[in-house]
């Protein structure tokens, strides 16, 4: 690679695989010693079957900090910028979710981008107090 890369987080929620950016992950782990309230568990990307492993992500002004359950992290990879391309205008009206950002392509095969940070803070704002 020899052009401007971007560092993506793999991961699975049920049998669908998503790619998100690095830096929106701040520490991956265990969900067992969390507090039920700062764990996101369904989301517009599913429900995950195995609910062990988080991502943890700060909100977008990092007041707060969730975690996000995940069936299972897959490690991260360095794509070429221009494998990583937006959501098409169309792609977008017809989602739920304002997370969902864009694709990227890896081995051919197109994954979801999603925004960490706002797809915790759609749960959050989701969920009645």
């Amino acid at each position: 690679m020899t052009g401007p890369a971007s560092e993506l987080i793999l991961f699975q929620v049920g049998p669908r695989t998503f790619a998100a950016v690095v830096h929106d992950a701040i520490r991956i782990g265990s969900v067992r010693d969390v507090p039920p309230e700062e764990l996101v568990l369904e989301t517009a990307l599913g429900t995950p079957s195995a609910c062990a492993r988080g991502i943890v992500v700060a909100s977008h002004d990092e007041a707060v900090e969730l975690t996000l359950v995940v069936d299972q992290v897959l490690g991260t990879r360095s794509v070429p910028e221009e494998q990583v391309q937006p959501l098409p205008a169309f792609a977008a009206a017809c989602l739920t979710s304002g997370a969902v950002t864009g694709f990227v392509l890896l081995d051919g095969d197109p994954l979801l981008l999603v925004d960490l940070p706002t797809l915790v803070r759609e749960r959050a704002t989701a969920v009645p107090a």
